[in-house]
């Protein structure tokens, strides 16, 4: 019998032991943070989803009532007819408290803007008595890149109510639906620019503005998430994005970015359907 005999774990076998101890906490690991990193990164893309949903729905809610209770003969009206003035100079405008509509070039956002008499807004239910000036809503982006939606009212209890519906959003712009053949259809769709421009757009019979040929509008947002992305879900390079026929470069790759955009009818102004 050999006394001399070692027993217990030779160190060999303690090291064999460790590297796999090592590789399987690895591996471990590696799952862990590519999970964290997979959960993470659709959190952020249902919270861009969740916010594009939102905001388009509830402008939706509303552009929907243009021109409600307006009738034809107020189109000679400047101050009530169911789409304000366009402006070339926003901030002048916003200065003086003037009712407009903005058209935005690829760097900047629209301001969308309606009047009507009875309906749902961003303030109180709109139920404004026949003869009396219509009230106006309004969908502009501030600069810290929160979509913003102003109601401006008249008569009693009149003033300006402002809400900030949704935040991450960093563009806003939208395309009128003319009507040139008066079937009620959109035959092409046009910036507010286009559409004021008697060029472009010929005034119909009976009206004072080309204005009285939108019969739908699309409106379009560029959303952009408020949690970073992970470090493995970024680009290497901010991307373009195209919104409503136009080109818009993201403004960095820590976030994401998506665009969403919806088309809407205004019954209001369908001479097929009757005017309410």
């Amino acid at each position: 019998m050999n006394l001399n005999r070692q027993r217990g774990i030779s160190l060999l076998s303690l090291m064999v032991a460790t590297a796999i101890g090592i590789f399987l906490v690895g591996a471990i690991l590696k799952i862990y943070a590519d999970s964290k990193n997979t959960f993470n990164t659709r959190n952020t893309i249902a919270e861009v989803a969740e916010n594009q949903r939102f905001a388009l729905d509830d402008m939706r809610r509303i552009l929907v009532m243009a021109g409600r209770d307006i009738r034809g003969i107020e189109d000679s009206k400047a101050g009530r007819r169911a789409f304000p003035p366009l402006t070339a100079d926003q901030s002048a405008a916003i200065a003086s408290g003037a009712e407009f509509m903005y058209s935005g070039d690829s760097s900047t956002s629209d301001v969308i803007a309606i009047r009507y008499r009875q309906g749902p807004s961003c303030g109180a239910y709109q139920n404004v008595p026949i003869g009396t000036r219509p009230s106006m809503v309004r969908f502009l982006v501030t600069d810290d890149n929160e979509l913003v939606c102003e109601l401006k009212t008249y008569g009693t209890g009149s003033g300006t109510t402002r809400q900030t519906l949704i935040s991450g959003i960093h563009m806003l712009k939208a395309l009128y639906g003319v009507d040139d053949d008066g079937d009620g259809y959109a035959n092409r769709y046009l910036t507010a620019a286009k559409v004021n421009d008697t060029d472009v757009v010929s005034i119909p019979t009976g009206s004072n503005t080309p204005w009285a040929k939108v019969v739908s509008m699309r409106i379009g947002i560029i959303a952009g998430s408020e949690s970073e992305l992970p470090a493995s879900s970024r680009k290497q390079t901010a991307g373009n994005l195209k919104l409503l026929g136009m080109s818009f470069t993201e403004p960095d790759t820590t976030h994401l970015y998506r665009a969403a955009s919806t088309t809407l009818s205004l019954r209001n102004f369908n001479p097929i359907v009757q005017r309410q």
